[in-house]
């Protein structure tokens, strides 16, 4: 999506402060544009992203689905067949959310570090795009882990910085890529709380879960996306 004209202030520290500004944010970046209208490139690129998605989180008819921070549905439409549950910060994207799905999903607004859900409850949890914009990525992935019953396929994912970066600053050298892609926004994102990388994933769910399997997207040559599916930590060990 192209570079917003300026920016927004600092994201505020209180619980109030960060929903409305999270809010905002949700006014500036028109989620549905990226979907819809960004450059095949990058459609191809979240094509193999939400592939990863649905071979990691191997999602069986009839079991309990809880997407975390489910933005306007686009994902958790993809999962038929199951019980859908969902929560969100925004009540903007909640609403385009039981649009997307007609209903077919129980919703809440809630913080990703406070799911309103006991201990044990899915067979799934998914948890994309989302650690990034949050205070605390380590306590999103704690809760993650504990509302998902033992056995479960816990699966995050989130953007390598680093290279998204890199490969922008590449296309805009060259003059044919640069025109062909214009619409891409500009480097950095306001938006992301931490600028993630693998390094960064590990350490984040070190000592609460153990990254069992790992996707780079689109492949190992320039990941810009990671996709993994997380375990419980061993005992006394982390990842």
């Amino acid at each position: 999506m192209p570079a917003a004209p300026d920016r927004m202030p600092a994201p505020p520290e209180t619980s109030r402060e960060i929903a409305a500004w999270n809010e905002a944010m949700v006014d500036r970046y028109d989620i549905e544009r990226y979907y819809e209208d960004a450059h095949p490139l990058v459609r191809w690129v979240e094509r193999h992203r939400l592939e990863a998605l649905r071979r990691l989180a191997a999602a069986q008819p009839g079991e309990r689905l809880l997407e975390v921070g489910c933005g306007a549905g686009h994902v958790l439409a993809r999962f038929e067949g199951v019980t859908r549950f969902a929560i969100d910060l925004s009540s903007a994207m909640l609403a385009r959310t039981k649009r997307r799905l007609a209903g077919q999903a129980r919703l809440a607004q809630a913080f990703a570090d406070g799911l309103p859900f006991a201990s044990g409850s899915f067979d799934v949890v998914l948890c994309t795009e989302v650690l990034e914009h949050t205070a605390d990525p380590a306590a999103v992935i704690a809760e993650l882990m504990r509302v998902a019953r033992p056995g479960a396929r816990v699966i995050v994912s989130v953007p390598n910085e680093k290279n998204i970066d890199r490969a922008k600053r590449f296309i805009r050298r060259m003059p044919v890529l640069s025109r062909m892609l214009s619409t891409l926004a500009a480097e950095g994102n306001e938006w992301h709380l931490h600028d993630f990388d693998l390094t960064l994933l590990r350490r984040t769910v070190a000592g609460t879960a153990h990254i069992a399997e790992l996707v780079a997207v689109p492949g190992r040559l320039l990941p810009v996306r990671y996709v993994a599916r997380l375990s419980a930590a061993p005992r006394g060990g982390s990842d």
